[in-house]
């Protein structure tokens, strides 16, 4: 099903670090881009846009692009959480959430504003037919 060209609407947002804690996601910042799916050496590989041209694809586990799927990892210097969500509407069309937040331990209010990290992508996509 996913194999070929599609063409998303990608929306990010950022959350900034404030007195302790993220505040709420600010200004979405939206992009068109086409993403391509194709199988190599029996691995389904992602590139999108200008990586392409690069050679630049990342491998997905087709068991996990199906599923909603949460990963949380502490260790004493920080807390790594990625939240990640395909949702099928159709052979056509598909949406992408996914939430990524990185917050280091101990360190200044200035480091932390600086290194810690929420963020969250959406990606809208239709099939494009050749």
């Amino acid at each position: 099903m996913l194999v070929g060209d599609w063409e998303c609407r990608q929306n990010e947002q950022k959350a900034k670090w404030k007195n302790g804690t993220f505040q709420d996601f600010g200004e979405v910042k939206n992009e068109k881009v086409l993403i391509t799916y194709k199988y190599y050496d029996g691995m389904l590989m992602k590139g999108r846009g200008d990586d392409i041209a690069k050679g630049n694809w990342s491998s997905v586990s087709s068991i996990v692009a199906m599923q909603d799927v949460k990963n949380l990892s502490i260790s004493e210097l920080f807390r790594h959480y990625i939240s990640s969500k395909f949702e099928y509407i159709s052979d056509k069309e598909y949406k992408y959430t996914q939430v990524i937040e990185i917050v280091y331990k101990g360190g200044s209010e200035e480091a932390q504003v600086d290194g810690n990290l929420r963020q969250k992508l959406e990606e809208n996509c239709i099939k494009v037919v050749h």
